[in-house]
């Protein structure tokens, strides 16, 4: 990791932020769905990957599948995102926990999720890990027994090369982005006082 702290907001939560290669990164105690309320422009005009929805494979709804989203190889892809009120009104944007997402500026094929062992898993494009049902996982833990798994995560993320990464785990929500312009729009938008996040 080549950058990383903590910091306090007018928000009693802590967060943490920091840069891995080409990505910045920050987690937080915020939703999904105030992160989206606070910055819209993390997904609109996009295009999402879900492999996790509630610790499990999106199924895509009659609804969805007319909004046109579709499902393959265990990864819900959705149309281009054009506004957020949908994506929330969906069963995607609705905040179980254990979400995650990948970001593209243009329709992405991942490939299959990988089940089984990941350390044991021939991790590869087309085969892809979901690390935000780990329960322990957080980019920012600097405990040396989770470095194996942060590891794959940073590996995994170079050849899926997304514009960002969102997840809604345990302990915290993450998001990794390498838009630079993008990710400095999403600080200054996490520095609101929650009371003021539109509903």
């Amino acid at each position: 990791m080549a950058d990383m702290h903590f910091e306090t907001g007018p928000s009693p939560l802590p967060r943490a932020t920091g840069s891995h290669g080409n990505y910045d990164w920050l987690t937080t105690q915020r939703d999904l769905g105030e992160l989206l309320r606070l910055c819209p422009e993390l997904v609109l005009g996009k295009y999402l990957a879900v492999t996790s929805r509630d610790s499990g494979p999106l199924h895509i709804t009659d609804s969805e599948r007319g909004a046109g989203w579709i499902s393959r190889g265990g990864i819900a892809y959705s149309p281009q995102i054009e506004s957020v009120e949908g994506v929330l009104q969906l069963g995607v944007g609705r905040c179980a926990g254990f979400d995650e997402w990948y970001v593209f500026n243009s329709p992405a094929d991942l490939g299959e999720i990988s089940f089984g062992n990941i350390f044991e898993a021939n991790l590869e494009p087309g085969r892809v890990a979901v690390f935000v049902n780990f329960r322990g996982f957080r980019v920012d833990d600097l405990d040396p027994a989770w470095q194996p798994l942060t590891n794959l995560f940073w590996t995994q993320l170079a050849w899926i090369q997304p514009e960002s990464y969102i997840a809604d785990g345990y302990s915290c929500l993450t998001v990794v982005s390498s838009d630079k312009p993008l990710f400095a729009t999403l600080r200054r938008a996490l520095s609101k006082d929650p009371d003021e996040v539109p509903s």
